[in-house]
Formats: structure tokens, C-alpha cells, sequence
């Protein structure tokens, strides 16, 4: 047993230490709390004219282990180090309208035994796992999960799921660490899987029972297994070792309690090309009791390359010329690290992510290379589980188009019109005015497929040309509560949608988001964008290299969690954004929260009474308050903008 340490906690004016909280093992991050000195701005309601977006000063970020003055120093105490990442985020003002609450390590450094230096953990800034994006609270329990990739812990190196409880008053007291899940590995027994997705929620069935699950979406590569967990939501705790969704590799995933039935709920699972399907919905309840089924059952799936949309991992030909276009070539240029810059070699058009609607009747896709568009999801949100599986509602997979069902050679335009007929599909092919035009005796069947080819293209949003983009639209969520004022909008359909841009491995130029018009769903138009100075080129390319730093993170905006006239972006490299989108054709950033010695925020921001909850893939966890413009909006209880719906 190694000797304990007290956990600390930071005043951030005097910067005292004071032992709280229970102790923990030596070489182990310390839990701390600090409050940011910045003023915040009054909360008018109204976009300050002097605040702007905050330009990150790379050359003075310490890209290491700090001393308790906040400058590198790799021979410093867990204890200095914590407390110096502080000194310097105010030093360098990199909190602006945020407080920066509780910091929580989850991976420890190791010391050198022979030179005192520490290495490889949160407190170094090290990559302690890509892509650690499994963050989700429910009630009063909080969900943290690691990436575990090899290249970055090392082989046999995991880090089980950590299960902490927010305490009653969470912005004196950090969360408190409950219980564990322990990591999965693959068959030898050295490479552990990675933890990109947790989904818990507390839900009550129809006959009053006080239920909890968790989805976890545990991977090795691009996709992963779907496994569901029954969960105690007193202790927060799983009580079985949950159960597999056979057939579905999830790259994300997005849980839906049915309004209707509260013994239901679905998972839909985006697997990023890791299946031949692009999108699959699980039944993971019983629809009858409400409790986690043993054998999750696939009740539909959509494949755009089915219903004559983008081909996978399309090829330019000899001049570089793709079937969207050509790309902007940025490969002769040499950033500070000495990497070329981005280049397309491939457009993939994988469907990477999305969110469904409340009332679960529309999909809205974040289709990668593809671009963005809306699905039609009325047949699994109007009928039953049974129903569905049964055959008597909907076609359960994607109608092949293609002529003799050959992808890639020639639609035939006879069958567009069964592509409506589908338990999923583009609200292109419900659309009454394109049906009828699909079913006009009138007109040619060249006709038809000129006019279909062009309506498909304008239903999706494609920001493909000329930015490159192995990833490209990476999320989409819409805004809440501000209903298109459209003729027929019964059912309050959303009038904007929020996206962002994904270059996942760092070539410049970075990446940013976008305000996606949705008020004619078959013709997505963009109305507004916000990106960092570095998505130009020519900065992105100057760039200097933070000191001490060994390593550059990916730069571009991950996830949003859109409140109705904000949102909060995670953007890799450079923290959370507060983006006031009052004025969707304008928006503006109103606050910024970047934590040290990185910031490469990947996780939605989830709230919990007020507080902000975000995993850096380099630093661990942290607890933000968001005190700017609009800060009356912040959700009272739980809240995740794509984790499920409702958000709580």
C-alpha cells in the first residue's frame, strides 16, 4: 500500500491548500476546487459588444506538468501540480465568463524513480486516452469512461469505468467517486476496449416502479458493442453484467424514452461504417414492463447507399474529381509541427452521429463526408414494438433502389416511390409534392430521375467541397423550443439545427460549426456560422507549439449541447465555446473554458443544477459554471443535448 495524500481544495484568490475531502493513494491526482476571479459580464439577456472570440496564446500555454506557480515544472508535487494548472488558467485568462469548479484527475502519473520526474498522466497533459468521450449523469450519478488505445496507454494499460455520486452541494464538494465498472478487454487479454459512449437514465415504468439503465458503447475500433445495463439509481451501481445487442457495432449511439409508453426505450445506434447499415434502432426494454431485455432485438435499419444516396468511400478519379466535387488541397503547407496539412485521400460518407426528436419522429443526421439531412421516423415512434417486428407496419431494412440491386449502377426510378415504405428514410422520399412527381404518368422516367437527383442532392446539406474532411458533419442537434413558424407545422418541428465539423487527426486548417436552416426539411440551407481564427488557414498553419508540449490536439468543434439561444460547444484544443445563437444568421461566442494543460474537450457538456460536466481527453474531468449572457437558460436539473430525449 503506497503512503495517502489529503485530496485539496483551491480557493482561487488566496490560492491556499486545505485539506478536504477523504484522502487518496500518493501519485494520485488530488481533487480540488477553484473559482475563477474573472468578472462575469451582467446577465442582460443580451450578446455583450466588447466581448469577442477568445484566441488561445499556444506560444505561453504550458503544454506539461506544472509547478504551483503555474510554469512547467515535471519534478512538482500531485498536489503543486494540481494547484499551479490553476495559477496559470488565470494568468492567461482562460476562463472568460465560466468559473472553473472542481478539477478531477482520473488517470495517475507515474514517477521516475531514478530522476523524480512524473510522466503519463492527467496532471502532464498526457494523451491518456483518444476519444474518451464516455461521460453521462442521471439522478445524482455521474458516469466517467477512458478510452484505452495502446498507442497511448500502453498494452495492458485500462481504466475502468469510474462511478461517482454528485454530492448535495456541488459547488463546495467535487463528486465523490462510488464504485467502478470494470474495463472489458478483447481476447488476449492486453488491449482494452475503448469507453466512448455511457447513456444512463432513471425512468419510472407504467406501474410505478423507479427503474435505471445504463447503454454503453464499449469498442476497440471505430464501432462498438451496445450493451445495456440495469442499474441501482440508489447506489448508482450495475446489478448484472449487461446485455449485448447482437449485430450492432455503434460508433455513437443516442437512447429515446418513448412519451407515450414509459415502458419503453430504444437505442439508435450510428455505426460510422463499421456494418453495412449506417443506422440501427434496438428495442432495449420490455415494452410491456419496463424492464432491460436479455436479448436487445433490432427493429430497423437505414443504409444510404440503399435509397441511392452517397456511395462509401468514394475514390477520386485521375484529376483528383470527386462525385460531390473537388477539395481544397492544403498538403504543401507545413504547420509548426512539421505535418502537412489536410489533404482528402477518400470520401468516406459514413453516417456519423445524430440526434431523434422528443417525439421520436424525425432523425436528424450527421452524415459525415455525406453532409447533413433529416430522416423520417414516424413508423417507429407511432406503433409498437411488436408491430414492427411482426412486418405489418414498415419495410424493417432500406429498399434497394439500384437496378438490379446492384449499388452504384443505375437508380430505377420505379422503386423510389417504396423507399417511403421504409421504417426509416430521408423525409425526402414521404415528401407528398416529390411522391407525386415520383408518380406522375406524365412524366419520363429520365425526367423523373433528373428531377429526383437533384432534389436528393439539395436534401442534404454537403459542406464537403471545398473544405476537406475524413470526417466532416460530425453532430447535429436542434434547437429547442424556437418551432418553425411554417404553414402545417402541427408538430412544432424544430426551425434550426446546429452542426459541427470533425477533422479528427489535426492537418490544418480546424474545423467549425454551423446554423442549419430546417425550415423546408427536404432543403437544409446554411444561414449562420462560428469558427476559432485557426479554421483560417494561414493561422492554423503558424500556430506555435505550446512549451513543453510533446503532442498537438485534434482542433476543430466536437459536440454542442444547444440550449434555445445558446449552446456549448466542445471544441478540441480549445476548450468549451459559449456561443450565444439568439441570432441564428450571427452567432456569437459570449464565454470560453480551457482547461490546462491541454483542453481537448471531446464529451457533450452535460448540466446537472446548474454546473457543467466535461472529460478532456488529456486531463480527466472537470466541473465548469457558466456565468455570461443567457446563463438564466441553464437547465435546473439534468440536462444532455444528445445523449437522450428527453435530456435527463
Amino acid at each position: 500500500m503506497r503512503p495517502s495524500v489529503p485530496v485539496l481544495c483551491l480557493s482561487s484568490l488566496t490560492l491556499l491548500l486545505q485539506a478536504c475531502q477523504e484522502p487518496q493513494e500518493a501519485g494520485e491526482a488530488p481533487v480540488a476546487t477553484a473559482a475563477s476571479t474573472m468578472a462575469a459580464a451582467p446577465d442582460t439577456g443580451l450578446v455583450p459588444p466588447n466581448f469577442d472570440t477568445f484566441d488561445l496564446p499556444f506560444d505561453r500555454l504550458p503544454g506539461g506538468r506544472m509547478g504551483a506557480d503555474g510554469n512547467l515544472d515535471p519534478m512538482s508535487s500531485p498536489e503543486d501540480a494540481h494547484a499551479g494548472a490553476f495559477v496559470a488558467a488565470e494568468r492567461l485568462n482562460l476562463f472568460g465568463n465560466f468559473e472553473w469548479v472542481h478539477w478531477m484527475p482520473t488517470a495517475p502519473s507515474t514517477q521516475d524513480p531514478e530522476t523524480g520526474a512524473w510522466s503519463g498522466g492527467d496532471l502532464d497533459g498526457f494523451p491518456t486516452g483518444w476519444g474518451s468521450t464516455g461521460l453521462g449523469i442521471t439522478g445524482d450519478c455521474l458516469y466517467w469512461g477512458r478510452s484505452n488505445s495502446t498507442n497511448t496507454t500502453g498494452p495492458g494499460v485500462t481504466h475502468d469505468v469510474r462511478i461517482y455520486r454528485i454530492q448535495d452541494d456541488p459547488e463546495a464538494n467535487p463528486p465523490e467517486l462510488v464504485g467502478t465498472m470494470p474495463q472489458i478487454t478483447v481476447d488476449d487479454g492486453q488491449t482494452a476496449v475503448r469507453d466512448r459512449e455511457l447513456r444512463p437514465y432513471i425512468y419510472t415504468d407504467s406501474a410505478g416502479n423507479d427503474r435505471a439503465l445504463m447503454v454503453r458503447s464499449a469498442a476497440t475500433g471505430t464501432g462498438g458493442d451496445v450493451i445495456t445495463y440495469t442499474m441501482d439509481p440508489e447506489t448508482c451501481l450495475p446489478t448484472d453484467a449487461g446485455f449485448t445487442a447482437e449485430g450492432v457495432l455503434a460508433h455513437e449511439l443516442y437512447l429515446w424514452h418513448d412519451p407515450v409508453n414509459p415502458n419503453r426505450l430504444l437505442v439508435i445506434s450510428q455505426t460510422y461504417g463499421s456494418q453495412p447499415e449506417d443506422l440501427v434502432i434496438t428495442a432495449i426494454t420490455d415494452e410491456n414492463t419496463g424492464a432491460v431485455l436479455e436479448e436487445p432485438v433490432n427493429l430497423a435499419a437505414y443504409r444510404i447507399e440503399a435509397v441511392g444516396g452517397p456511395l462509401r468511400n468514394q475514390l477520386p478519379d485521375e484529376n483528383g474529381l470527386y462525385p460531390d466535387g473537388k477539395f481544397a488541397e492544403f498538403s504543401e503547407q507545413t504547420d509548426q509541427w512539421g505535418r502537412p496539412g489536410a489533404a482528402q485521400a477518400v470520401q468516406v460518407n459514413n453516417l456519423h452521429s445524430g440526434s431523434l426528436s422528443d417525439d421520436g419522429e424525425r432523425f436528424y443526421v450527421a452524415g459525415g463526408t455525406a453532409g447533413f439531412w433529416i430522416l423520417d421516423t414516424e413508423f417507429i415512434a407511432q406503433n409498437s414494438n411488436a408491430d414492427i417486428i411482426a412486418g405489418n407496419v414498415c419495410n424493417r431494412g432500406s429498399t434497394n433502389v439500384w437496378q438490379g440491386g446492384e449499388i452504384g449502377t443505375l437508380v430505377d426510378v420505379n422503386r423510389l416511390p417504396d423507399v417511403a415504405n421504409d421504417c426509416i428514410h430521408p423525409v425526402l422520399n414521404s415528401d407528398p409534392a416529390v411522391l407525386s412527381m415520383l408518380t406522375n404518368p406524365a412524366l419520363s422516367d429520365t425526367a423523373k430521375l433528373v428531377n429526383y437527383t437533384r432534389l436528393e442532392e439539395r436534401s442534404r446539406f454537403d459542406i464537403a467541397p471545398p473544405m476537406v474532411a475524413l470526417a466532416g458533419v460530425h453532430s447535429a442537434v436542434p434547437v429547442p423550443n424556437r418551432p418553425s413558424l411554417t404553414d402545417g407545422n402541427q408538430s412544432r418541428r424544430p426551425a434550426y439545427v446546429l452542426i459541427t465539423e470533425e477533422w479528427p487527426f489535426g492537418p490544418c486548417p480546424e474545423r467549425g460549426m454551423r446554423m442549419i436552416s430546417v425550415e423546408s426539411e427536404i432543403n437544409p440551407v446554411m444561414i449562420g456560422a462560428h469558427a476559432m481564427s485557426d479554421s483560417l488557414p494561414e493561422n492554423c498553419l503558424a500556430q506555435p507549439q505550446p512549451p513543453g508540449s510533446t503532442i498537438r490536439p485534434m482542433m476543430h468543434a466536437h459536440n454542442p449541447t444547444v440550449l434555445e439561444n445558446i449552446a456549448f460547444v466542445n471544441w478540441q484544443g480549445h476548450g468549451v465555446r459559449a456561443i450565444d445563437i439568439s441570432h441564428p444568421f450571427n452567432p456569437r461566442e459570449v464565454g470560453h473554458a480551457r482547461p490546462i494543460p491541454w483542453g481537448d474537450v471531446m464529451t457533450y457538456p452535460d448540466f446537472h443544477k446548474g454546473l457543467m460536466y466535461v472529460g478532456d481527453n488529456h486531463s480527466g474531468l472537470h466541473v465548469l459554471k457558466y456565468t455570461g449572457p443567457r446563463a438564466d437558460e441553464i437547465p435546473a436539473e439534468v440536462y444532455s443535448s444528445n445523449r437522450t430525449s428527453p435530456h435527463r
